[in-house]
């Protein structure tokens, strides 16, 4: 966490520095968003400058001239910076602040975030790190599988998943003991996939290092690059998982997994259709289904 601290403090103290030889708007710009600046990562550009009665060339000029191409960008930059300091009580508030609370309102935000991430997810994709991936998942013999606190149910379908097409998966859902108990149970040729988002359960960290010291193959899905996880890991892959309020926005990682898994099966037809078929045996005789 020292270089997300860092890099905090001299993103903040670039808002400040930056805007003392600037004109008075946009001294007026740099001091709301430093001062706001969480607040200010939830926002859109209309939304800043309905707040600031300030023209949009105005503060789009300011974020240019600080080094950023659009606010967008800037605003990115701005969410990584806040997003670990974040409480639950904060969101809470800033939805209170932000959110109409009728039910068309919110419905339609979750909803257009949950596309909104979705759309970035598609658009920033690194096609070579998910296929080191897709090539990780295919040669391993086991994998184990880690997320805790609000990434288990994440941690709980590709367990799921990747057993069904033959992958032997465990998971790993929380640092109680009843899971300390078994790690040295754990074969170290397995791959491990880690979850985990801002603001990055200790119990996930914890396990990462422990997997790190016993020089197991890690890989990282989280939300950047400077998320603690990847440090601990040999491949990172970054997705989008903005929210709205104090909840999670999981669409992103489940298509995620969903992709890995379809892929994985493509390219290990034979394996996965054998598996698949075992399942549907058993499904059919245990009556799993109506």
């Amino acid at each position: 966490m020292k270089d997300y601290e860092q890099h905090k403090k001299n993103f903040l103290k670039l808002l400040s520095e930056s805007a003392s030889t600037m004109p008075s708007e946009y001294q007026k710009v740099a001091k709301y968003i430093r001062r706001y600046y969480k607040k200010v990562s939830f926002m859109n550009l209309p939304e800043l400058t309905e707040k600031l009665s300030i023209e949009e060339e105005i503060i789009n000029n300011y974020i240019s001239n600080i080094g950023f191409q659009s606010f967008e960008e800037f605003r990115n930059e701005l969410r990584h910076v806040a997003m670990v300091d974040l409480k639950t009580t904060d969101r809470f508030q800033i939805s209170m602040d932000m959110i109409n609370p009728k039910v068309n309102s919110i419905m339609n935000l979750v909803v257009n975030k949950e596309i909104s991430n979705l759309k970035s997810l598609s658009t920033t994709l690194n096609e070579q790190t998910f296929a080191s991936i897709v090539g990780e998942v295919i040669k391993a013999n086991e994998i184990i599988v880690v997320g805790t606190r609000a990434s288990a149910p994440i941690t709980l379908y590709a367990e799921y998943m990747l057993n069904r097409i033959g992958k032997r998966t465990g998971k790993i859902m929380s640092g109680g003991t009843e899971n300390l108990d078994s790690l040295s149970l754990i074969d170290r040729s397995s791959l491990v996939i880690g979850f985990g988002f801002a603001r990055y359960p200790k119990e996930t960290i914890k396990l990462l290092s422990f997997f790190k010291k016993r020089n197991m193959k890690i890989i990282s899905i989280t939300d950047n690059l400077m998320s603690p996880l990847a440090r601990f890991s040999d491949i990172v892959m970054t997705i989008p998982c903005e929210s709205m309020s104090f909840t999670d926005f999981y669409a992103t990682p489940i298509c995620v997994i969903n992709a890995l898994v379809i892929l994985v099966s493509q390219l290990d037809e034979h394996t996965s259709l054998k598996h698949l078929n075992e399942f549907e045996n058993i499904a059919k005789d245990m009556g799993f289904y109506f």
